[in-house]
């Protein structure tokens, strides 16, 4: 499926000084017209010049699966386009900042469905749709599906292997539910 749709507008809330898992974390909102449903973005900036671009439904906020419950309304197209607008907004504060989505894995209590970590829905979404909205000039693409990330390592940076390699660790690190897969 090509992307075609513009998103939403995506409007920027606030900044969040840091906490113990990142330095910064920038918060955004939108609105779906076809869910009928508000969203959060954060984008949370950790050390090597690291954002983390994560996305839940604000009727979650309180759950402690807001990034792993299913929505299912069929907007995922605009969902994920409107989420990546916050990245050239980014771009001009942290020029050689390079970006990560990491896929949640899905749990439906509905459906009594617990999604495994490797190659999940949400991974496999954006390793289609990302290449789709943002291309390879400024961004190297990196996908890890037994993580289920993908990473868009910034060419600014002078050594992309050591970068990717400290973002890896950092991501293990602050991510526990990763620590026992190979990236």
């Amino acid at each position: 499926m090509k992307l075609t749709s513009s998103g939403y507008p995506l409007k920027f809330i606030q900044t969040h000084p840091s906490c113990s898992w990142h330095e910064k974390r920038y918060v955004y909102k939108f609105f779906s017209i076809k869910t009928k449903l508000h969203y959060i973005v954060y984008a949370d900036y950790h050390e090597h010049d690291f954002i983390a671009v994560k996305f839940y439904a604000k009727k979650d906020r309180k759950s402690n699966r807001k990034y792993s419950n299913v929505i299912n309304k069929g907007d995922v197209a605009n969902i994920l386009i409107t989420c990546a607008k916050c990245i050239p907004e980014l771009l001009k504060i942290h020029p050689t900042a390079s970006f990560g989505f990491i896929g949640a894995r899905t749990i439906d209590v509905k459906s009594d469905k617990v999604e495994g970590y490797k190659t999940n829905q949400r991974f496999r979404l954006y390793k289609y749709h990302i290449p789709q909205l943002i291309g390879g000039k400024t961004f190297l693409h990196k996908s890890f599906p037994n993580a289920s990330s993908y990473i868009l390592l910034n060419r600014k940076n002078i050594d992309l292997t050591k970068t990717e390699k400290q973002i890896k660790t950092m991501v293990c690190n602050t991510y526990p539910d990763l620590l026992n897969i190979q990236f």
